[in-house]
This record gives structure tokens, C-alpha cells and sequence, in this order.
């Protein structure tokens, strides 16, 4: 009991002084002042007499009894004090406050059963004493959640009362046998020393001879074993190498051929892993891998497990279906998506995992992983986070969209990007304001849109360079409207392209080539870009904004930017996403009005998309809307029949 006195003493001193603290308002403050002051010098007297009882350097077996009664006396008057914040404090107890309570209490109370073991009289009435009171109380109002608190509370004094019983009788007994043993050690200790005094010339010589035994056998086991690991192992992670677990992959797939039984391989390739390379150093990176071996280790067998490279892993599953590799491969990714902590950081991972079958899909280890592989990249670029099974539509769809990016990254050299535009209207004259830059590419007589190639653009880094051919096309075609002197150009920007640090170079390249007055050159960027990074795209735009040019969030509403965002940005406009304006006689009037008061409160001009008819223009207008765009003045248009349509709108405009 005294060996756990100090960390039992400590554990009351800090729920007393807790439960005064959490609750500490209200009128009877001082009374709760004064009643934690007398149990922590109670405790502290407990303290002192631990302290006393240790440094006594000879404990008899005369002593146990007062140390016993000693220790009661500190117990009991502790138990006695918390029973005493019941009775002094119940009545002015919230439910919270009365639920914590409960919740000390009972921790206290179990915690006992265990330190107090060595005495049943002890363990049994501390539980009493701080339970009962308070249960009673509980149970004996009107109020139902601590009718219930007590009737628990009560029923756990039960509980524990039976379970100190049962630890102080196997206490007891336990020391007995401690005891009993000694007495047989102390005997054994002799014998084998009137042994060992007869065998110790013999062990001698013996041990002599086998030294030089041993050490031979450990050279050459270390230097086979050495040899193996530099040939099998990843030196990092101690799993198989990619030319060990190929290997061992083709011996499970001939076995799993000759029992007719399937085996499943799962390829796993980490998410977000470079970034913490490239933010926390290689150091940190490493000890990643470890623990993320560790998890993944947890689900395989010895030697059934493997790191392809730096972030990928493979792991085969023998005697698994396809049900039971889903289920094992999304234990592994919930597994992995556990935070991990490394040299003081907090590191949160998730991870892709395809999922290839023999016999199935393959009986070649080689095509075999090839297969995981290509299921795990299509994996990667869905919405979902469900590890995926391998088919022949996803291979088609993977040979489709390599197909599509081989063609992207040729199409500025064979010509076959081009830009559309899209008028912007003034609502109250439908005078053309700005034309939105929109990207199209011919691949081979064929209209790829941007839904399909622009997704592929970002993943492969072509962005940055099919974004500069844009800005520097737009820029370039704007200033060629000589009709419309005044009217600014659009661009999309994507986040990569926003993120990267040579974009404001970039941006000044194109209006010194072209000769664009920057105020006649938009950029429009979607609320997803504000998600990361907020200080960079802060300070960006900042840079983009000191140079006169404007900036737009597209598709407002319907990305993850919050009012606190929203305000701190320097942005010029906002534009009205499609969904609402094609719901403006239902819900979508609302959201729009919310966003032009959101607007004008921060001094940001509005711009709707998608206006199809007469009467969603004029009620857009009618609400406060500054720009309209949509197919009801223009569909989007190559730049020589947009100078034709803006010679006829302006004809048409004299005209009126």
C-alpha cells in the first residue's frame, strides 16, 4: 500500500483540486475554498507519513499492523472529506457538475480496489464511504438524472466492494507464496552453489572449447545473414526488397494455383508523404516509413510484405477472395489514416490501395503487381477512399486517360489548343463588360473538354505550362480588340499555378510582351485555392492586386472558403455560380441575395454565370446584380467571331 501512497495521494490532490476549479463559481466559493484546503492537508499529512514509513531502513514483521492502522486513518479521513463535499455542496450541484463528481468518485474508487488490495477492511470501506453518501443523496430527489447517477453509483459501490474481496484475497495469497518461495529459493541458492563449487573446473575447460566453437559459428551466421539482408531487405523499413518480393510473390501464385485457392495483392502508395519530406526533412520522412511498416506488417504474414519504393508498399494475401482483400486492404488504410507522432509532430497520412487477383486477373507476379498498380493510380483520382479491385473498365480507362495525357503534352506544339470567349454583360445596359478566356483543345478532330484534360493537366504538372499559353493568349488577343478598347479579359487561374512562385514573373512577362494595360486583365481563382496554403495565396494576391489587375472567386458558394476567409482576401469580385441562378425561382433566389449582401459589405462587385433566359437576366438585375454572363447573350466564341458579335452588338446598341 505504501509502494502506491504517493500516486494514489497525488491522483486525489489533483481530482480535488480539479473539481473546485471546473466549478468554482457561485456563492459558495469560500465554503469550497475551505473544504479543498482541509482534504490537501489531509493529504499532505499522508504524504509526510509515506515519507516516513519509507525511510525506515528495517521493517519488521511487529511494524505491519500499525502501519496498517496508520495507513487506514489517512484513507478513511480522505474518503470522509470527499463524502463531506456531497453533503455540504449537493444541494447547489448542476447535473454537470454533480456528473463529475460521480465520474471522480467511481475513478477513485476503482483505482482503490487495485492500490488498496493488501487490506479488504481498507479497500472495502474507502468505496463505501465515498460512494454511498452521494449515491443516496442521488437517488432520494426528484430530479432524474442523478436518480439514475446514483442508482449507478450505488450499484458500481457493489461492484467494487465484491472485486476488492476477490484482489485482497489473491493479494494476500500472493504475498504468502512470495514468502514461501523465498524460503525455498534461499534453499535452492545453496544447494546450487555446493554445486556449482564441484562443476566450476569442469565449466571452465568446457567453456574454453566452445568459445572458440561459438565465435565461429556467430562469423558465419552474422556474415550469412548480413549477405541476405543486403540481397532481400530494405534497409529502411527491414521488409522485402522489390527483387525478394517478386520472388517470393511467383512462389506464392504457383501455390495458390496447385490448391486452387486465390491470392490477393494490394499495392499501397502513400498520400501526402513527399510533402512532409519536403517540410519536415528526410529524418522525420524515415521514421514515417517505420511506423507505416509497422501497420502494414500488422496485417501480413513474415516475408509477405514488401516496399516497392519510397512510399509504396505491396502486400500479398493468400486464401483471400476478393470480399476479404476489401476488407484487409481498408483495415490497412484506416490503420495508416491513424495520426502518427514523430520528433514532436503530428503527422496525418491516407493512403490509395489497388487491389489485382490470382488467377483471375494474372498467373505473372510481374503483370500481376503492374496491375495493382494501375487500379491503385485510378483509385487515387476518384472521389472515393475505398481501396479498389482491379477490372478490364479500369484498365480501358487508364490506357484512355495515359492516351489523352500523352496527346496534352504535345498539344501547344502541334497547335491544337485554342481559346474561346464568353462575353460579360453590364446588367443595367447589357453593354459587354469583360470576355472570359475559355480553353479548348482538338485532340486529332476530336473535342476533349476541360472537365477531362484539365484534371489531367494538374495531377501532371502541365498546368503551369498550359496556364502560361493561356495567360499569354488571352493577353495577346485582348489587346486586338480595337472596337472595344476598354473591355478586360478573364483568365482562370488553377491553385498549382497560383502556388507557384515564379506565377507573378510569369504575370508581368505577358502584359509587358503584349502590351495589355493591367486593368484590362482579370483572374479568377475558385474557393478551393483558400483551402491550403492561405498565407502564400495572401500574399500573392496581394502582388496580383498591386499591379491594378482584378481578381474574382468563381463559383462562389459552392467550394470551402468561410466568411473569416473571405474577408481577409483582396479580391475585386464574386462571381454567382450556374446552380443558383438556374434555381432563382426556388431556394437559389436566397443564397443569391445572401451573396450580394456579403458582397457589398465587402465592397466586392458581383458577376452571375449561367443566365439562360430573358427573365433570369432581368430578375438578376432587379436584385442588385453588376455583371450577367450566360448563353442568352453569348455562347462561348473563337476570338475572330467575337469581333464580328461585338461589331453587331454595338451596331445594335446605336441603333437603340
Amino acid at each position: 500500500m505504501y509502494s502506491n501512497g504517493v500516486l494514489g495521494v497525488l491522483t486525489n490532490i489533483a481530482a480535488s483540486v480539479m473539481l473546485v476549479l471546473l466549478f468554482a463559481e457561485g456563492a459558495l466559493l469560500d465554503e469550497k475554498a475551505y473544504w479543498l484546503g482541509a482534504i490537501n492537508l489531509i493529504l499532505v499529512g499522508r504524504i509526510i507519513d509515506v515519507a516516513l514509513w519509507k525511510s525506515k531502513k528495517n521493517v519488521s514483521a511487529d511494524s505491519g499492523p500499525l502501519g496498517i492502522q496508520r495507513y487506514a486513518i489517512g484513507t478513511i479521513l480522505t474518503s470522509i472529506m470527499w463524502s463531506m463535499y456531497a453533503l455540504l455542496f449537493f444541494d447547489a450541484m448542476q447535473v454537470p457538475e454533480f456528473t463529475c463528481f460521480i465520474v471522480i468518485l467511481a475513478s477513485l474508487a476503482g483505482a482503490s480496489a487495485s492500490m488498496f488490495s493488501a487490506s479488504s477492511f481498507i479497500a472495502i470501506s474507502y468505496s463505501i464511504i465515498i460512494l454511498t453518501p452521494t449515491a443516496i443523496l442521488g437517488i432520494f430527489t426528484d430530479q432524474s438524472e442523478r436518480v439514475l447517477l446514483g442508482i449507478l453509483s450505488l450499484s458500481y459501490c457493489a461492484l467494487m466492494i465484491i472485486y476488492s474481496l476477490k484482489n485482497s484475497r489473491f493479494t494476500e495469497q500472493a504475498i504468502y507464496n512470495k514468502n514461501v518461495n523465498q524460503k525455498l529459493v534461499t534453499k535452492a541458492i545453496k544447494e546450487k552453489n555446493r554445486f556449482a563449487t564441484i562443476n566450476n573446473e569442469l565449466t571452465t575447460t568446457t567453456e574454453a572449447l566452445n568459445h572458440v566453437n561459438q565465435n565461429l559459428e556467430q562469423q558465419i551466421k552474422a556474415r550469412t545473414e548480413e549477405i541476405y539482408n543486403l540481397s532481400n531487405l530494405d534497409s529502411l523499413t527491414k521488409l522485402d526488397n522489390r527483387k525478394a518480393f517478386t520472388a517470393n510473390l511467383e512462389t506464392l501464385i504457383k501455390q495458390a494455383v496447385e490448391k486452387d485457392r486465390p491470392l490477393a495483392l494490394l499495392f499501397i502508395d502513400l498520400i501526402g508523404f513527399k510533402n512532409i519530406n519536403d517540410t519536415l526533412g528526410h529524418k522525420v520522412g524515415d521514421s514515417v516509413l517505420v511506423q507505416v511498416t509497422q501497420r502494414i506488417s500488422a496485417f501480413s504474414e513474415n516475408h509477405r510484405a514488401g516496399r516497392w519504393s519510397g512510399d509504396e508498399f505491396l502486400v500479398a494475401l493468400p486464401y483471400s477472395d476478393s470480399t476479404t482483400a476489401l476488407a484487409i486492404a481498408q483495415a490497412i488504410t484506416h490503420s495508416i489514416s491513424q495520426p502518427i507522432y514523430v520528433h514532436g509532430n503530428e503527422i496525418h497520412l491516407t493512403a490509395s490501395i489497388g487491389i489485382a487477383m490470382t488467377p483471375t486477373d494474372s498467373l505473372s507476379a510481374t503483370d500481376l503487381i503492374q496491375l495493382a498498380d494501375l487500379t491503385m493510380c485510378e483509385q487515387k483520382q476518384s472521389s472515393t477512399n475505398k481501396p479498389q479491385l482491379f477490372s478490364h473498365d479500369v484498365k480501358d480507362r487508364i490506357l484512355a486517360s495515359q492516351h489523352i495525357l500523352e496527346g496534352l503534352q504535345h498539344a501547344i506544339e502541334n497547335k491544337q489548343l485554342y481559346l474561346c470567349y464568353q462575353p460579360i454583360q453590364n446588367a443595367k445596359d447589357y453593354n459587354c463588360w469583360a470576355n472570359e478566356a475559355l480553353l479548348r483543345w482538338d485532340f486529332d478532330s476530336e473535342l476533349i473538354g476541360p472537365d477531362v484534360f484539365i484534371p489531367l493537366a494538374e495531377k501532371s504538372g502541365l498546368i503551369k505550362e498550359i496556364g502560361a499559353w493561356v495567360l499569354n493568349r488571352a493577353c495577346m488577343d485582348a489587346v486586338h480588340w480595337h472596337d472595344t478598347p476598354k473591355i478586360a479579359v478573364s483568365v482562370n487561374v488553377s491553385v498549382i499555378q497560383l502556388m507557384d512562385k515564379g506565377f507573378i514573373r510569369l504575370l508581368d512577362k505577358c502584359l509587358q510582351s503584349s502590351g495589355l494595360p493591367p486593368e484590362r486583365l482579370h483572374l479568377e481563382v475558385t474557393e478551393s485555392t483558400f483551402v491550403e496554403n492561405q498565407a502564400f495565396i495572401l500574399q500573392q494576391l496581394e502582388q496580383i492586386r498591386a499591379r491594378n489587375i482584378a481578381v474574382s472567386i468563381d463559383d462562389f458558394g459552392t467550394g470551402y472558403s468561410s466568411l473569416s476567409q473571405l474577408q481577409a482576401l483582396p479580391v475585386n469580385f464574386v462571381k454567382i455560380d450556374k446552380t443558383f441562378v438556374d434555381n432563382i425561382e426556388g431556394k437559389g433566389e436566397a443564397i443569391i441575395r445572401a451573396t450580394l449582401f456579403i458582397a457589398r459589405e465587402l465592397g466586392c462587385k458581383t458577376i452571375a454565370e449561367g443566365v439562360e433566359t430573358k427573365e433570369q437576366a432581368m430578375a438578376l438585375s432587379a436584385m442588385g446584380v453588376d455583371y450577367l454572363q450566360g448563353y442568352y447573350f453569348a455562347k462561348p466564341m473563337k476570338s475572330n467571331a467575337l469581333a464580328e458579335w461585338q461589331k453587331a452588338t454595338i451596331k445594335t446598341l446605336n441603333v437603340k
